[in-house]
């Protein structure tokens, strides 16, 4: 069956794609099937920071569960997500959920297996707890094989004292140049004052949360083609949940502040932000961080970067719909560019040349 696509992106932008094999080919004379006429199209929205294995903090007994796993990746591809970066949990699930089912009832998934931490560095007994001079050698066991990501708590809050760093600077720099040369990037989780200058100069690939960066780091993190996921819904559902008053409480709502203060620079000066679901919604809700995202006063083009196609373009999948890479798009009623909130309500979704 011939099934052609017309594509017209929120910007104006229109191409005509047919599907061979999975990829956008050049358009057929007599199609069978067209769809997309008379409505935008995106390649489909990206959650860079989900959490398949999980839909909240577990126990730390608690096992994940790969069937439960599955079901969020299908429910995040029904809503429109056809990209997910997976940063890490307890275990390896999300890696086995690639390994083990059909690519195209899912998004493109790329994951950290388990998250590294140390002792006293992160939720006792989850994750793998590290000497932190032993880092090179654990981020190349993190990645092993077949891992995309490696997940490094960077700091955690010590009773008394807030939020400290669990590495140096050159610790950072040592697990970014081993997962480089296996062909990964590595995400800091950081919520501390300190520690995302210091992740920014060993070169990390993407700032988790990131309360406390600042502007000096925004020109680096652009040069380089970093990635700053604020996930500010997130941090904002963290600190609605710690006791009124508290330093912890003011720490976090101090950094979603600058946070938000800073995302339009951030954007302006060319760094790749985006959107994140963590555990504060599932990914099939990450439309709704763009939308807290764009609160912050980012105006509807960028935002809908930071929805799609900034995050396709920074690990190399285009988002422009270019011949011979996979067929897969999301298309609207509506132009999102006009109203974000069309963004949570897709008509069509085509993943891997299939449509949904």
């Amino acid at each position: 069956m011939k099934v052609q696509a017309h594509l017209r992106s929120p910007g104006g932008e229109t191409v005509i794609r047919g599907i061979v094999e999975g990829r956008w080919a050049e358009g057929f004379a007599d199609p069978d099937i067209t769809v997309g006429e008379d409505m935008w199209a995106i390649p489909g929205l990206v959650d860079a920071h989900s959490h398949l294995a999980g839909d909240a903090m577990p126990h730390l007994s608690s096992p994940t569960d790969l069937e439960a796993a599955t079901l969020r990746a299908e429910e995040a591809l029904g809503a429109g997500v056809t990209l997910l970066f997976d940063k890490g949990w307890s275990d390896e699930t999300v890696l086995d959920l690639i390994e083990r089912v059909d690519p195209t009832g899912r998004p493109h998934i790329e994951a950290a297996g388990t998250i590294i931490s140390t002792p006293d560095g992160y939720y006792q007994g989850f994750g793998r707890e590290i000497d932190p001079g032993d880092i090179e050698a654990e981020v190349g066991r993190a990645i092993g094989k077949r891992a995309d990501w490696v997940k490094l708590i960077g700091d955690w809050p010590r009773r008394g004292v807030g939020p400290q760093p669990n590495f140096t600077q050159s610790q950072l720099e040592d697990a970014v140049r081993v997962a480089e040369a296996m062909g990964a990037r590595v995400a800091i989780h950081t919520m501390a004052r300190e520690v995302p200058a210091m992740a920014v100069a060993a070169g990390v690939h993407s700032i988790e949360h990131g309360l406390f960066l600042d502007s000096e780091n925004l020109d680096d993190l652009a040069a380089r083609g970093a990635m700053w996921v604020p996930t500010i819904s997130q941090v904002e559902a963290t600190a609605a949940e710690l006791r009124p008053g508290s330093s912890g409480q003011a720490l976090l709502e101090e950094g979603v502040a600058n946070a938000c203060r800073l995302v339009p620079l951030a954007v302006e000066a060319g760094v790749t932000v985006l959107a994140g679901s963590d555990l504060a919604v599932s990914s099939a809700e990450v439309v709704e961080e763009v939308l807290r995202i764009a609160r912050c006063g980012v105006d509807a083009a960028s935002a809908l970067s930071i929805a799609a196609g900034g995050g396709h373009d920074a690990v190399g999948r285009s988002s422009r719909f270019e011949l011979g890479f996979p067929a897969d798009a999301v298309f609207f009623p509506e132009n999102p560019r006009d109203d974000l909130e069309v963004l949570r309500s897709p008509a069509h979704v085509i993943r891997g040349g299939a449509l949904r």
